[in-house]
């Protein structure tokens, strides 16, 4: 989360060389590999996750948003319904719906999303705003997140889905403000 891409890449991999049966660490690598930006080997590695065990946490979460980034929105639609937690499935939709151009179902899946979730996930909230490039709408939802010391908050530094905010001086100084390096 500190942004130590090689250390956690090497460390990852190796704790799979070790126990290449082990779905979680599978999906520990993969998720190393989304932040570092190495999208189609992280889907390989999420995939991989899933064959071990079909019950993997994150593993369709983030594939449905490795789709999107990959520009590849309408593959993000049938992970999504795999998502474990359909609470989550809003957010989700409003991302892949947003990348697909179909602004009003992104909407109203963000309105749905916020009514349900505003005082426990700000932080996906601000997400979304973000990768719709609405800058303001989603500082607004990462002071929230702080405010309500949001766990997700950990991988600002990281997070592919805010890097519209990269290029904003409120990033770097919200990451002072989390103690992240810049």
């Amino acid at each position: 989360m500190l942004g130590r891409f090689d250390e956690a890449l090497r460390l990852k991999r190796r704790a799979f060389d070790l126990d290449p049966l082990n779905a979680d660490s599978c999906e520990s690598l993969a998720e190393t590999e989304f932040f570092m930006g190495q999208l189609d080997q992280a889907a390989a590695d999420f995939k991989k996750a899933l064959k071990l065990n079909s019950d993997v946490v994150a593993a369709h979460m983030v594939l449905s948003q490795i789709y999107v980034l990959l520009g590849r929105p309408q593959d993000a639609l049938p992970e999504i319904e795999l998502v474990r937690y359909p609470s989550i499935r809003p957010y989700l939709y409003a991302i892949a719906y947003y990348a697909l151009g179909r602004q009003k179902e992104s909407d109203t899946a963000l309105s749905e999303f916020i009514a349900k979730n505003h005082t426990s996930m700000a932080y996906q909230i601000a997400e979304v705003y973000a990768f719709r490039n609405q800058l303001d709408e989603a500082f607004e939802w990462l002071e929230r997140a702080y405010a309500q010391r949001d766990s997700g908050l950990i991988f600002t530094k990281v997070d592919p889905l805010l890097n519209n905010l990269h290029g904003d001086p409120r990033f770097a100084a919200f990451l002072k403000k989390l103690n992240l390096p810049t």
